[in-house]
């Protein structure tokens, strides 16, 4: 009996392991309706120069939670958390093109989801937030 529990519990684990690194789906580049000239913003560098810009048209939306966002992420990017867009999808106009980004691009996708249901059309999946290799703003008001 314990040697079928023991069996179980490592073949679990590689399940978990294989579903979670290897299996989850990718779904950077991902662009509803009206988002396709987003798709030049995919590159790093040319994110960088949006970033750099001041664009009110264009809004960054970081999807991760508070925390993470406060210790760093991609400068003029807004903080939405994933698990609350029910409650701040109001603050965004329908008519703005949106570039999501997040840890998992699974979560983003999951938020894109729920914001075409809404009516938003232009929108892009970033992808993962490690993609991101240039200087990051870090908030300096973290209180633990």
């Amino acid at each position: 009996m314990d040697l079928a529990l023991f069996v179980f519990s490592i073949l679990s684990l590689l399940f978990g392991v294989y579903w979670y690194f290897l299996y989850v789906p990718n779904y950077k580049g991902y662009v509803s309706k009206d988002g396709q000239m987003l798709t030049k913003y995919l590159n790093p560098e040319a994110l960088l120069q949006l970033s750099k810009q001041k664009n009110n048209h264009i809004w960054i939306i970081d999807v991760r939670e508070e925390e993470y966002f406060l210790l760093g992420h991609i400068p003029g990017a807004k903080n939405f958390p994933y698990d609350k867009v029910e409650q701040w999808y109001p603050q965004i106009p329908p008519d703005k093109y949106l570039i999501l980004y997040c840890d998992l691009t699974l979560k983003t996708q999951e938020v894109i989801i729920f914001l075409e249901a809404k009516g938003y059309e232009r929108v892009l999946n970033w992808g993962k937030y490690k993609r991101w290799k240039f200087d990051e703003t870090i908030e300096e008001n973290i209180i633990i």
